[in-house]
């Protein structure tokens, strides 16, 4: 990841570690870590997709709600290290 991407992983992990193992929308979390003056809709999808595929954090898929999102423990250990 690059040093943009990073920071904006960072504060999506952080986000999802306060929710202390609550699960929130995309659009909630691209709220809490700052809305457009964090990161651009692109950067954020692309990031959380990047953060999903290193399985960082759990998307689940719900029936009315679309994907909700939690922190996994990998996604804990590379916070801290972050």
């Amino acid at each position: 990841m690059t040093a943009p991407e990073t920071k904006i992983a960072r504060r999506i992990l952080d986000v999802l570690h306060e929710l202390d193992g609550g699960q929130v929308h995309a659009l909630t979390l691209h709220a809490g870590i700052g809305g457009l003056s964090a990161c651009t809709a692109s950067e954020f999808d692309a990031t959380l997709a990047e953060l999903d595929r290193r399985r960082f954090v759990i998307g689940i898929r719900t029936k009315f709600r679309g994907v909700m999102w939690n922190l996994s423990d990998a996604g804990e250990a590379a916070r801290l290290e972050m």
